[in-house]
């Protein structure tokens, strides 16, 4: 074991460094001559990552011109009228000293893993009390409890009914791991080793090779041969860590945080299709009433593909009223959205064929179960009315690499095709773009409240500008 080195550098939340004028978190490598053997055979140095718990402003930390790189006199100046980072710094390098000592009068070389808990511990950013004790699903689950009880305190930030769907989906993901195999996750034992296990297990379920039975799951889960695609899998994982980050304030984690590698990278997965024009006319036409999830695949065919709102998008308009513009020449009927996944808002002018669904459940919005069963009601759908002809999907999987396969479209059919229909018929339609993007893609919405009102004046005539477009095209579909 060799004396550490210390390397300070910014957490940077924007590549372009004119972008870089608010606070950003300080970190700290050590590198301490760690190795490891890579799966090519090759040595490499193994540091650690840890938090300062402090921010700065780029520019007092380095210059612009070397990217901000940790710069001694630029910090130094800053330091004469701010010492509070300073003495961090100071409190970081000795008790790396400390425990640099202890290791070598024992003799002994820790991990990473171990070297960035103790020197957490020394520096009191975590407390180790109940650790082993305290599983993660018991915290997920106290979790759940406490933002339902302030789901309807609009003053608690981050609290939605979706945000509580995404912890009870983790919930049974560690529930299904833990039946699986019959250990129990804590916060002292989920480490490194554990954590890809862990999501090796879930891809196993997923692809059928692991039976279970869920308790808190009656309903039939879906499964699929080829595993999670990437994608799919990435964004459990953000939701874990989430988790884990949060409770990290409390317990001591096994699980180095700042690692970098613990979420799979983007993948190019993808379908080469939408539900064109034609077809979206074919399901407006074909009567379903008889059956109640096709009719329910129906309403959410036409009012996504018309509004071009995600399933996500969808659940905040239930309780929506319908508003009436009539000025300047205008009259016409709109709903005020916000896009979750964007943190943006819209008026979006209604077309003829979601008014008719709307005035059809009393002037409301239907409401739409949850996106798994949405999406079988939307494939028993597209059989019956004879969409099924072949397109192609690419996925990139967690374990499997890519595959490309060729199925019919009601097999394919999701909740997620119809806002790129939205946008692929009305640009086949000769829309401009930046007319589509208003709808689909809108401005961040304004932290103001007071700004939030008046920035409705501009969404109304975005949404102006939307209709003098519409009733340009010669469409059954696409009229007021």
């Amino acid at each position: 074991m060799r004396n550490p080195k210390i390397r300070y550098y910014l957490e940077a939340k924007y590549s372009d460094i004119n972008q870089r004028t608010r606070q950003e978190l300080i970190m700290a490598e050590i590198n301490y001559g760690y190795s490891v053997i890579d799966k090519n055979g090759n040595k490499r140095n193994k540091p650690f990552r840890i938090t300062l718990e402090a921010t700065i402003q780029p520019k007092n930390f380095g210059l612009s011109k070397e990217n901000y790189k940790f710069d001694e006199e630029v910090f130094k100046r800053f330091s004469k009228s701010n010492a509070t980072i300073k003495t961090k710094m100071h409190l970081m390098e000795t008790a790396i000293n400390k425990l640099t000592n202890n290791y070598l009068v024992s003799g002994e070389v820790p991990t990473p893993e171990d070297f960035k808990k103790a020197l957490k511990i020394e520096l009191g950013q975590i407390k180790v009390v109940n650790e082993v004790q305290q599983t993660i699903l018991d915290f997920v689950y106290s979790k759940i409890k406490s933002d339902e009880e302030n789901l309807q305190i609009s003053q608690k930030k981050g609290i939605s009914e979706g945000t509580i769907k995404c912890y009870r989906t983790l919930s049974h993901h560690i529930e299904n791991y833990q039946i699986a195999t019959g250990d129990i996750l804590t916060f002292g034992n989920f480490d490194d080793s554990k954590y890809w296990i862990f999501w090796r297990v879930l891809n196993d379920i997923f692809k059928d090779k692991i039976e279970l039975k869920n308790p808190n799951q009656p309903r039939k889960q879906r499964k699929n041969k080829n595993g999670y695609t990437s994608n799919a899998l990435q964004r459990y994982q953000k939701n874990l860590l989430a988790v884990l980050r949060l409770a990290k304030k409390k317990y001591s984690i096994a699980l180095d945080l700042d690692d970098e590698t613990l979420t799979l990278e983007d993948s190019e997965s993808m379908k080469d299709f939408y539900v064109d024009e034609v077809e979206l006319q074919k399901i407006i036409n074909t009567d379903v009433s008889f059956d109640v999830k096709m009719q329910r695949a129906k309403e959410y065919s036409i009012v996504s593909s018309l509004t071009g709102l995600r399933f996500g998008s969808m659940e905040d308009i239930i309780n929506k009223d319908v508003q009436i513009y009539s000025d300047d020449g205008y009259d016409f009927k709109y709903v005020h959205s916000k896009h979750f996944k964007t943190n943006t808002e819209v008026c979006i002018p209604l077309l003829k064929p979601v008014i008719d669904i709307i005035n059809s459940h009393g002037g409301k919005f239907p409401r739409f179960t949850n996106n798994p069963t949405i999406n079988e009601d939307l494939k028993s759908l597209f059989n019956y009315v004879k969409i099924n002809d072949l397109v192609t999907l690419t996925r990139v999987t967690f374990n499997d690499g890519t595959i490309i396969e060729k199925v019919p479209k009601s097999e394919a059919i999701s909740t997620h095709d119809f806002k790129s229909s939205f946008y692929s018929n009305l640009y086949k339609r000769k829309l401009k773009a930046s007319i589509i993007d208003n709808i689909t893609h809108p401005d961040r919405a304004p932290k103001n409240p007071m700004a939030r009102i008046y920035n409705k004046t501009d969404m109304l005539d975005k949404a102006k500008m939307f209709i003098d477009e519409i009733n340009k095209i010669n469409s059954e579909i696409y009229k007021m």
